[in-house]
């Protein structure tokens, strides 16, 4: 302990430094450190790990039938509703040309796009058990995602990432996401969740298509497999297992008899039928497959087969 002390005396003389630091300095430092570290908090150490596991705990055990989507209940259109996320940029986030960096856009969508997934899909990731009808568990992957950027998000500024699935094929889920400002999410109605009860205050409003661009800050693009082990699930087996789906129209229905059509009309007045499910699904598919078709890019890697400028 002696040597301990001398040799930090030791030090402390030949640095010629001493610091003395009053109680009032002490607490003021510790004031300034807290305000630092409370105003990055989003981006700090384990933050983004420990928003994942909270999502998880909700979705998976406190929570699990409140913030489930069944088509039974909310509607086949539940399928297409987004997700709201509210967050800002701390100092953390920001980059040399002081506003929000591109990178940090996609930590922000894990949070978002998670949300959306476990919303709708949580009865596949984590079955309920059912004796020996239970089903196997299967978890959704990530394949890709690209991200367009069309204004700069200043710091400690406010912003809203809206995530909602924008259709499927025979083995993608297409997710696109928008950065948008403050106050752009404004739904007639929420489904799930703590406001489910409450319609929104706000009157709609019929905005043009630049109002509404101009509120963007960024879009996002995202697709997603779900796999059961090593077996690739179909997004309409996915669909069907999750209760997400309306029944399938059978022979007659898809004929056109007249009792058909008088039950298509009254399904029509209340919730979504399969075909306007897959009509919407429809709209966008080429667009999202134009995405899909990134991976092509994965036979421009030069590699072994030419020079390159030089390694650092």
């Amino acid at each position: 302990m002696d040597q301990t002390a001398s040799i930090a005396e030791h030090l402390a003389g030949t640095s010629g430094i001493t610091i003395h630091l009053s109680p009032a300095q002490i607490f003021i430092g510790a004031g300034l450190l807290g305000v630092v570290l409370l105003s990055n908090a989003k981006s700090l150490l384990f933050a983004w790990h420990g928003r994942l596991l909270a999502q998880l705990a909700r979705h998976l055990l406190l929570r699990r039938r409140q913030l489930t989507i069944k088509s039974a209940e909310h509607g086949a259109e539940a399928i297409f509703a987004p997700v709201v996320t509210f967050s800002y940029t701390p100092l953390l986030d920001i980059d040399y040309n002081l506003h929000k960096s591109n990178s940090t856009f996609f930590s922000d969508l894990d949070d978002n796009r998670t949300e959306l997934m476990l919303a709708l899909f949580k009865d596949v990731v984590k079955p309920l058990k059912r004796g020996k009808d239970s089903l196997k568990p299967k978890m959704f992957n990530l394949g890709g995602t690209s991200c367009n950027f069309k204004k700069a998000i200043p710091p400690f500024a406010r912003f809203e990432i809206s995530s909602r699935i924008l259709c499927w094929d025979q083995k993608w889920f297409y997710v696109v996401s928008h950065f948008t400002k403050p106050n752009s999410n404004k739904p007639t109605r929420f489904l799930v969740g703590q406001q489910a009860t409450k319609a929104s205050t706000a009157p709609i409003e019929m905005k043009t298509s630049e109002d509404q661009q101009d509120r963007i800050y960024a879009t996002a693009i995202t697709k997603y497999v779900f796999k059961a082990g090593r077996v690739t699930c179909s997004p309409d087996s996915i669909l069907i297992e999750c209760g997400l789906l309306p029944p399938r129209p059978s022979a007659e229905e898809q004929l056109g008899s007249d009792d058909a059509a008088a039950n298509v009309k009254k399904e029509q007045q209340s919730h979504w039928s399969w075909a306007e499910v897959e009509e919407e699904c429809g709209k966008h598919l080429k667009l999202a497959q134009n995405f899909g078709s990134l991976e092509q890019l994965h036979g421009t890697f030069i590699g072994r087969s030419g020079p390159a400028m030089y390694a650092y």
